[in-house]
């Protein structure tokens, strides 16, 4: 039986998380194990939100969280802690 896949909630709250500490389009990519097509999806959905902001790091575009996406990112985790009963 192969596994079943993310829930679309799941991979925001993985990419809202690794963004938390900023991160590049290809860290988002590799530390949510989701592909450069749904990355790229996914990060104009939560810009377009205003829950990730792009931002100059060493001369390099990175993505940051925002207070509304840290916000998002706390909801989230709290809601999979009562589903997960963990």
């Amino acid at each position: 039986m192969s596994p079943k896949p993310r829930d679309s909630l799941l991979i925001i709250r993985d990419i809202l998380a690794v963004a938390a500490k900023r991160a590049s389009k290809t860290e988002i990519v590799y530390r949510s194990n989701i592909n450069f097509v749904a990355a790229e999806k996914y990060i104009t959905r939560l810009l377009l939100r205003g829950m990730l902001e792009t931002v100059v790091d060493e001369g390099k575009s990175k993505f940051q969280t925002t207070p509304l996406g840290i916000e998002t990112l706390s909801k989230l985790t709290e809601v999979q802690k009562l589903v997960e009963g963990t």
